[in-house]
C-alpha cells in the first residue's frame, strides 16, 4: 500500500489510533517518557490500545529506569519498545521486546555515529534517526546507513519532499506525527492524508 512502512507517534487520543488502523499503518507510539510533553499515562494508552488493532504497538521511553520500562511494557503488552537513552548495549538484554534506539543526529561525527550504530546493532530492532540535517549534504551517508541498517526515518523534512526519500533514501520506515486534537474527538487529519497520499504505490 505505501513505498515503506509508516510509525504514527506520539499517539495521545484513541482518534489517531483509529485514524493508523484505517490507514493501514505498521506501527502506533505511545510516549511514557514523564519529561516529554507527549506523556500519555499507562491506563489511558492501555484504555486505546484496547479499542484499535493491526498496527504494532510502540511503548516509547526516554531516561527511564529498566525496571520502569520492563513493567509499564509487559502491563500493557506492547509488541516494541523505543529507547531515547543513555542505556549500554548489553543492558537491552533484560528488555524482552524488539528494541528501536533513537539516534539525534545534527551535526554527524559519521565514524562516531557509525561505531555506536554497531555497538547497538546486536541488540536492537531497528534505529530511529531523528534531527534537522541538510539531507543534501548528507546523502551518501544516508544511503549508507539505510542499506546496512533497519532505519526509521524521523530527520525533519518538508512534507512534499517525503515521497523522495523514500524512494532515494529507502529507509525501512518512515515516523509521521499526528498533530494535535482541535478539541476532544475532533480532529483534521487532512495533513496526514496527504503525507499517505505521497507515500501511496500507485
Amino acid at each position: 500500500m505505501y513505498l515503506t512502512k509508516i510509525k504514527l507517534s506520539p499517539i495521545t487520543n484513541l482518534a489517531d489510533a483509529r485514524f493508523a488502523a484505517a490507514a493501514g499503518l505498521d506501527y502506533i507510539g505511545f510516549c511514557f517518557d514523564p519529561n516529554d510533553a507527549n506523556f500519555i499515562t499507562p491506563i489511558k494508552a492501555k484504555e486505546i490500545v484496547e479499542w484499535t488493532s493491526g498496527a504494532l504497538t510502540v511503548a516509547e521511553f526516554g531516561d527511564q529506569p529498566i525496571n520502569e520500562i520492563v513493567e509499564i511494557t509487559g502491563l500493557l503488552n506492547m509488541d516494541v519498545v523505543q529507547l531515547n537513552n543513555k542505556l549500554p548495549a548489553n543492558q537491552l538484554a533484560h528488555i524482552d521486546r524488539p528494541i528501536i534506539k533513537v539516534f539525534s543526529i545534527t551535526e554527524p561525527d559519521y565514524a562516531l555515529v557509525e561505531n555506536e550504530l554497531k555497538q547497538y546493532a546486536p541488540f536492537t530492532y531497528a534505529f530511529l534517526l531523528q534531527g534537522t540535517l541538510e539531507i543534501k549534504e548528507h546523502h551518501d551517508w544516508f544511503i549508507k546507513l539505510c542499506t546496512q541498517y533497519k532505519i526509521i526515518w524521523a530527520i525533519t523534512v518538508d512534507p512534499t519532499h517525503i515521497k523522495q526519500i523514500a524512494e532515494i533514501f529507502k529507509p525501512y520506515a518512515i515516523n509521521i506525527t499526528p498533530g494535535v486534537e482541535e478539541k476532544t474527538g475532533v480532529k483534521d487529519f487532512e495533513a496526514l492524508y496527504d503525507v499517505l497520499e505521497e507515500l501511496g504505490v500507485e
